[in-house]
């Protein structure tokens, strides 16, 4: 009798995966399609791995980021409320629904929310941002700086939270305070354009025009088209007396805010540039 050899199984016949690792792969391939901007494709990956493994928490909440960011705020929730039904300690599902809620308009629940991600995770250095974030809704400043300086005590380079403590500072009259906050700010994140241009506010307002019109200048630098940077070191150049450069600016500004249907500004760099040019003639006429 010859003998013979069965065929061999080839490439293609591979161990069947289970449905877990074939729900794992979805969320992977639903993490991708997310991260290249293809939302609705990542909610489908995301709801194949929830049918294959309807306990995977974690595929909740990234449906939820999804579908927040598509504006479907309500299923965001619905899959946050699953996920943290499924794991009452996932600190991330919290903190997500607590980011719906404040785009919903429930203050108060995104800091209950807030504060549920803190107590299960106590280095959550974005939730405290957040939660501070949410006390100014409620015009909270001193809560929200407490929240500020915790978020900061977690991650000493977290830019943001630098910049909304000096803000703080400044409404409270403490400019000194709110100077090094900015400056923090900056030394962390050199392009951060509304902590120069508040920064150079608070120089102008405490008659430093030289390190006002340093740091508008830096801010222009940045975006050509920043009309509020323009007008403000047009006003620090009248102080110092420098108006052919001052109407320039304040021509450029008015342009700007025309551009930008700002007409409330737009009259007012019109007037402040008719005024400059009044205040011109009259002293050159006076000159010998």
């Amino acid at each position: 009798m010859t003998d013979y050899h069965v065929p061999t199984a080839d490439a293609d016949s591979k161990p069947l995966e289970s449905d877990l690792d074939r729900s794992t792969k979805y969320n992977r391939q639903g993490i991708n399609k997310h991260a290249l901007g293809d939302l609705v494709g990542a909610i489908a990956e995301y709801d194949r791995a929830i049918s294959l493994n309807n306990n995977y928490f974690q595929a909740y909440n990234n449906r939820g980021l999804a579908k927040g960011q598509i504006g479907d705020l309500a299923g965001a929730i619905a899959d946050y409320n699953r996920a943290i039904n499924l794991d009452n300690n996932y600190a991330k599902a919290y903190y997500n629904r607590g980011r719906a809620r404040i785009k919903a308009g429930n203050i108060s629940q995104a800091i209950a929310d807030y504060s549920w991600a803190i107590k299960h995770d106590a280095h959550y250095a974005k939730a405290y941002y957040n939660r501070g974030l949410a006390k100014l809704e409620l015009n909270d400043k001193k809560e929200a700086i407490v929240d500020f300086d915790r978020a900061i005590s977690v991650d000493s380079n977290y830019a943001k939270a630098y910049y909304q403590r000096g803000n703080i500072q400044h409404d409270l009259g403490d400019n000194v305070a709110a100077i090094a906050d900015y400056d923090r700010a900056i030394s962390i994140a050199p392009e951060y354009i509304k902590a120069l241009y508040n920064r150079g506010n608070i120089k102008c307002e405490t008659g430093d025009n030289l390190g006002a019109i340093s740091d508008y200048d830096l801010a222009i630098a940045i975006d050509p088209n920043y009309a509020r940077a323009y007008y403000n070191r047009a006003l620090n150049k009248i102080v110092l007396k420098d108006r052919v450069s001052a109407i320039s600016d304040f021509d450029r500004a008015a342009n700007l805010f025309h551009q930008q249907g700002d007409l409330d500004n737009y009259n007012k760099a019109i007037k402040k540039q008719t005024s400059a040019y009044d205040i011109s003639d009259r002293s050159s006429k006076d000159r010998p």
